[in-house]
């Protein structure tokens, strides 16, 4: 949790073998126990970007580069969750055998849980947490975690 790795330091090539099998398992390896990402819920906000499509707007107007990996926008089938997320940071690396590379480090992800069928009439007022879609959804997650990727971190900008 302090960024600091509390195993020794990797070698290059190990860290470059195990990317080629899982890109999440090396972000782990060199970032340790350090937060992969967090995510800001942006029905909580009270602002008038609250909206995903018009935080991610403000985000990129920002200058913060977002996931493009399918889409910039991850809708749920059911359209009730709609996710996105910044493309990790990334800084130096030194491997223990010297070698300095650039590497991912932590995103953010930008999640909306709109208001189920059944609660679709509610005024945003009378709308609780228990009224929106809840759960997890595998796959806008597995391109939520492509933030990481360095696909993602070597992209331009759309």
């Amino acid at each position: 949790t302090s960024g600091e790795l509390t195993w020794e330091k990797p070698i290059y090539s190990d860290f470059q073998a195990l990317s080629r099998e899982s890109e999440y398992a090396a972000w782990t390896l060199v970032n340790g126990y350090a937060l992969n990402h967090a995510t800001v819920s942006t029905h909580r906000l009270e602002s008038d970007i609250r909206s995903i499509s018009k935080f991610n707007k403000f985000v990129e107007d920002n200058g913060f580069k977002l996931n493009t990996e399918g889409g910039i926008l991850k809708v749920s089938p059911d359209g009730l969750l709609q996710q996105s997320s910044t493309v990790a940071d990334s800084s130096l690396f030194t491997f223990a055998d010297g070698i300095t590379e650039s590497i991912p480090r932590s995103y953010i992800e930008f999640a909306e849980r709109l208001p189920l069928p059944q609660f679709k009439d509610l005024q945003d007022k009378e709308v609780k947490e228990h009224h929106r879609r809840d759960g997890f959804e595998v796959g806008n997650a597995d391109k939520i975690f492509e933030s990481t990727s360095r696909d993602q971190l070597t992209r331009r900008s759309a």
